[in-house]
């Protein structure tokens, strides 16, 4: 029931956000969307849809195992200043800790459209939603993925200067069901997985001292409210400090580090290193 309800505040939070911002559009607000410039960030999903070809890196150790991704975390094209589809292809390399074989291969890819009715150029401030679905591309043998989930999403930015703040919030609900659990004593009843549900908020601060260098720091929250994921109903925070350059125009490379500040978390670190070129 808490998570059905949790939901249902998030659905209609993203309605509401987005009811409140159509009659912008109509006021020709869009026509000056391309003023509306937002520095890139790690894990907070931009408010604004760009049309961009980024490459990401991450290294991450836990308890059970060291992880690598590489991959097209977007590959995204906008044919107008407020919509946009992006497409995610990742590549994942597990090396457990134990006598388990080190697997590879690529994860579940995604797939999602942006649109930000309201975007204000003299306050550069925009919002914007969406929905992104993920594919079950990955082994779900093999723990690189399986799953198939929708999840819808609202985000928003404001620039103050130099200064800038960024939010996203996701509710994923998965539509597939896991493989059945076998059980391991003779004559029990085999487990039929529960389907996942999860709550992800990200927040951003940005700060660009000189021109094409930012210092970021984001606050990175997962909370699974359905499932049988062992960290259910704990809330996960992570820190991501890090930095962005701009080595030319269109280009822009940052790193940072996400770091656990709750005793519940799937990793010890993960190193973030993304390159992004815009068009």
């Amino acid at each position: 029931m808490v998570s059905r309800m949790k939901g249902i505040a998030v659905v209609g939070l993203i309605i509401m956000g987005l009811s409140a911002a159509l009659p912008a559009l109509a006021r020709g607000e869009e026509e000056k969307a391309e003023e509306v410039s937002l520095p890139s960030t790690f894990v907070t999903e931009g408010a604004t849809p760009a049309t961009e070809v980024e490459g990401t890196f991450t290294m991450s150790k836990s308890r059970t195992e060291r992880a690598y991704g590489f991959g097209f975390s977007s590959l995204q094209y906008a044919p107008v200043p407020s919509f946009g589809v992006k497409l995610a292809i990742p590549f994942a390399v597990r090396d457990p800790r134990d006598t388990e074989p080190t697997v590879a291969g690529f994860g579940d890819v995604s797939l999602m459209a942006k649109y930000a009715p309201l975007m204000l150029p003299k306050q550069q401030f925009a919002l914007g939603g969406g929905l992104k679905l993920t594919f079950p591309t990955g082994s779900e043998r093999r723990e690189l993925g399986g799953t198939f989930a929708i999840a819808p999403f609202l985000a928003a930015g404001k620039g103050f200067g130099p200064f800038s703040l960024q939010a996203d919030l996701f509710y994923s609900w998965q539509l597939n069901r896991g493989a059945t659990i076998r059980a391991e004593e003779e004559g029990a009843e085999s487990i039929r997985p529960e389907k996942e549900q999860g709550v992800t908020g990200n927040l951003t601060a940005t700060y660009s001292p000189v021109e094409r260098l930012g210092v970021i720091l984001e606050l990175n929250s997962v909370t699974v409210v359905k499932g049988e994921d062992p960290l259910k109903e704990r809330v996960q925070l992570y820190l991501t400090p890090g930095v962005s350059v701009e080595p030319a125009k269109g280009w822009n490379l940052r790193g940072g580090i996400q770091l656990p500040v709750t005793s519940a978390k799937e990793f010890d670190y993960n190193l973030i290193i993304i390159l992004t070129k815009g068009f």
